[in-house]
């Protein structure tokens, strides 16, 4: 069982507006990121946002793609508790794939990999990498939930892996994407420029 988790709380300070609704080629960070995993649609229970009150119009959008919206009404306490929140709405054995608002620009092959090297090995960490790094979306078993309770507020999800590095798996891809946070203008102004030279949605 495998639950998606996107996680679109934060104040996107540097960015200067909220991710979720920055639009790269035509499309919000948000639209992209459902795009793509819908195209998993199957192989995941459902969709989880957590977002903060108020953004009424990402609400919108997941509701008419049959998603799930949660409202983080402490988003200051950082993405740590919008997971716990995530966790304490869905069932006790569920996997999460978790996936910040901030990395729209992760391929659906890739998602279908990571999730294929999951089920392969449900109950290892599945990890994306370029090989000398980790990326993101991670999918973390049903045994870590507890281990999201057990660590400190501010260390964040990194801090799992850091004490479970035995029991990950690493999907090794060429997929940039996997590594590249578009927290700041500049980073989005890359992606404009990636997506006009590869000339790809």
């Amino acid at each position: 069982m495998l639950d998606a988790l996107v996680l679109l709380a934060g104040f996107s300070t540097r960015m200067g507006q909220l991710k979720q609704h920055t639009r790269l080629a035509g499309h919000s960070f948000l639209e992209m990121v459902i795009d793509r995993l819908s195209a998993s649609r199957q192989q995941l229970r459902q969709l989880v946002f957590v977002g903060q009150n108020g953004d009424r119009e990402a609400q919108q959008l997941v509701e008419r793609s049959g998603g799930i919206w949660l409202v983080n009404a402490q988003p200051e306490l950082g993405p740590l508790s919008s997971i716990r929140i995530a966790i304490e709405q869905s069932p006790e054995r569920a996997a999460l794939l978790l996936w910040p608002i901030d990395h729209p620009m992760i391929s659906a092959e890739t998602i279908r990999n990571l999730i294929a090297l999951w089920e392969s090995d449900p109950e290892q960490i599945t990890v994306p990498s370029s090989g000398s790094r980790r990326g993101h979306p991670t999918i973390f078993p049903g045994w870590c939930r507890r281990e999201f309770f057990n660590i400190e507020l501010n260390a964040g999800a990194k801090k799992i892996l850091q004490l479970f590095p035995d029991r990950i798996n690493y999907l090794l891809t060429d997929d940039i994407w996997v590594m590249k946070n578009l927290n700041t203008p500049e980073m989005l102004a890359e992606a404009e420029n990636w997506l006009q030279t590869n000339r790809v949605r």
